[in-house]
């Protein structure tokens, strides 16, 4: 019985002394501004134990680290731009980066910050697929007390990278909302237009097909021109034969918002692959609420310029470098 006593204090002193080693390290470090190589030094230990010794301090509590409510949405610039082009809110990551992958990433965290206060705490959501999107339905965190439906907004093209398949977007998404998600086992383009159409009454997709007509919030990416990205940037415009972007080009289009395309003036251009492309109408489209367009990259303006003048988006998530280049073209058009 003795040992046992003896052992607890033991184990208690144990606790303590570890307790006081975390939070004085932590002290050292944010307080007192030490460096991790000295405090290393100070406690005879090697700077990757001061490293997880800090990690532990957060983890338990001891440490707590608080940042400022954004302002996110309130500068000149995003006001300006929501002025020049009709949108309710347009949100602006501050980061002036050139590569296009790297402002896609970029407007995708930034999203990912924003999206929580535009969700309703339930009903029913749409996810587009493409690079953006995907990347910010894997940065979303939790969403308690939510309950939510995530619905894909058009099919799948299986062979042009997981971005694109939309059901795995979606699955995404809802696996960090903490909500719920159907899929469409449907390819995005078929060979025939009857192919198509049969598919949309099918009654295996008739329970995604249904809920477009319900949505509350849609969150769509913006294909960039045909021709306009690198090899390896698979997009949905860019899996397209080259003969069909070829005659794209030619007829405008500068884009696609959940594979409709447009052009410069946001008219949606009929072509024959657009009767053959399973996804949400355009008048289903146009009749949600709130559109939250998400696209970052400065080679990207004059996509997200034609796509905002199909009077579809809302809400506009993209880069510094992106916006600003976006306020150019938008205002030197008056």
């Amino acid at each position: 019985m003795l040992n046992a006593s003896r052992s607890r204090r033991s184990d208690q002193g144990e606790l303590h002394e570890q307790h006081e080693l975390l939070r004085w390290v932590a002290d050292l470090y944010y307080l007192q501004h030490q460096g991790q190589a000295d405090i290393a030094g100070l406690i005879g230990s090697s700077v990757s134990k001061v490293s997880r010794l800090l990690a532990e301090a957060r983890r338990q509590g001891i440490v707590t680290i608080h940042v400022a409510p954004s302002r996110v949405g309130d500068s000149e610039l995003e006001c300006a731009l929501a002025r020049a082009l009709g949108l309710q809110a347009v949100y602006v990551a501050p980061a002036r980066v050139t590569d296009g992958s790297v402002a896609s990433r970029v407007a995708a965290l930034m999203a990912a910050r924003v999206l929580p206060r535009l969700l309703p705490m339930q009903g029913t959501v749409g996810f587009s697929g493409g690079y953006t999107v995907a990347q910010l339905a894997q940065a979303l965190d939790p969403l308690p007390g939510s309950d939510l439906t995530i619905v894909p907004l058009q099919g799948n093209w299986t062979d042009g990278g997981v971005h694109l398949h939309n059901d795995q977007v979606c699955h995404d998404a809802a696996a960090h909302l903490g909500a719920r998600s159907l899929s469409l086992p449907a390819p995005m383009v078929v060979e025939r237009a009857d192919t198509r159409d049969a598919l949309l009454l099918d009654r295996s997709i008739r329970p995604v097909t249904a809920r477009w007509t319900e949505l509350q919030v849609a969150v769509v990416g913006i294909g960039a021109a045909p021709g306009g990205l690198p090899r390896d940037y698979r997009s949905v415009m860019g899996l397209l034969p080259s003969e069909v972007q070829l005659e794209l080009s030619t007829e405008g289009v500068v884009g696609d918002l959940c594979a409709h395309m447009f052009d410069a003036q946001g008219r949606f251009v009929d072509h024959e692959v657009s009767l053959r492309t399973l996804a949400i109408p355009v008048d289903d489209l146009r009749r949600v609420p709130d559109v939250v367009a998400v696209a970052g990259g400065v080679h990207k303006a004059a996509s997200v310029l034609g796509a905002v003048r199909t009077g579809i988006p809302r809400v506009l998530v993209t880069d510094q470098l992106a916006a600003e280049r976006l306020l150019q073209l938008a205002t030197s058009d008056d």
